[in-house]
């Protein structure tokens, strides 16, 4: 059966991308608004999607992460107003992920959702904002040197190891990936990994190293962890496209990071954390 083998991304829009895996060329779309920095918030700034009230807990030109109070369904696009003092930014946006982080025990209190949204194109005015609230302290650049968001894929995707075939890729980053096999793959190894992105879409090709293989804690046969080096741009596509099908959904232990909303603005004895 012959497919289509995406190796390097191009610099075309992600609204592209169903238009480009059809094209003889095979090039993914390069879905790279996480490579502009980021900024957290350290009290939010108040926005809408739709008709819905959030709060937005960190920034750039290209994207955002929001707080809300309901889930918002992946791969919806919506208008999007934020406030900041006397601004208001107005723009679409698209949502790649959405997921419940804080649990209301009571009716006193609200569900806690974060979503990470993508912003139709670059918003200049946003640069505006964040330099306003770096001079007054109230953004924080973030280092995306630390470890980066995981996605679980949640549908059964087949990947190819090399010459191990029947490998089933389990989560995914932009820096790497986790497969299930039935046996150990020798630490160090180095191959390609394929795998598609459904049964109708276009495949995925990346050269991984093998960086710890053990066995499977919840299922027979092993788990190995590899290394992904030199294709971020291609693989923030990949998961983008993941995540609208919802075939994948972040990792919620990855949401860890210095700068936690929830921790920022305290939790009331009403709300359990899902994310510690």
């Amino acid at each position: 059966m012959a497919f289509t083998v995406f190796r390097r991304p191009a610099a075309i829009p992600l609204t592209s991308f169903s238009y480009i895996a059809n094209q003889a060329r095979g090039d993914i779309v390069s879905n790279d608004f996480r490579t502009v920095p980021r900024y957290f918030l350290t009290t939010g700034l108040p926005a809408m999607i739709g008709e819905l009230e959030v709060s937005v807990v960190d920034l750039s030109i290209k994207g955002a992460r929001l707080q809300v109070t309901e889930p918002v369904p992946l791969g919806a696009v919506v208008p999007l107003i934020i406030w900041a003092d006397e601004r208001t930014v107005t723009t679409k946006a698209t949502v790649l992920w959405c997921q419940l982080v804080a649990l209301s025990m009571n009716d006193e209190e609200m569900d806690r959702y974060l979503c990470g949204v993508m912003f139709e194109k670059v918003v200049p005015e946003i640069s505006d904002v964040i330099e306003e609230l770096m001079g007054s302290g109230d953004a924080l650049p973030i280092e995306d040197a630390r470890n980066v968001e995981r996605y679980r894929i949640t549908a059964p995707l087949t990947a190819n190891f090399g010459d191990l075939a029947l490998a089933r890729l389990l989560d995914l980053s932009v820096r790497g990936a986790r497969v299930g096999t039935r046996n150990p793959i020798e630490v160090g190894t180095v191959a390609t990994l394929r795998f598609r992105l459904g049964p109708k879409e276009a495949s995925v090709e990346v050269v991984g190293t093998v960086m710890w293989s053990r066995p499977a804690d919840r299922r027979g046969g092993y788990e190995s962890g590899m290394r992904i080096e030199g294709e971020e741009a291609l693989l923030r596509a990949a998961i983008a496209q993941l995540c609208m099908h919802n075939h994948a959904r972040i990792d919620l232990n990855s949401l860890r990071r210095k700068f936690d909303p929830l921790r920022s603005t305290g939790t009331t004895s009403g709300v359990i954390a899902l994310v510690s």
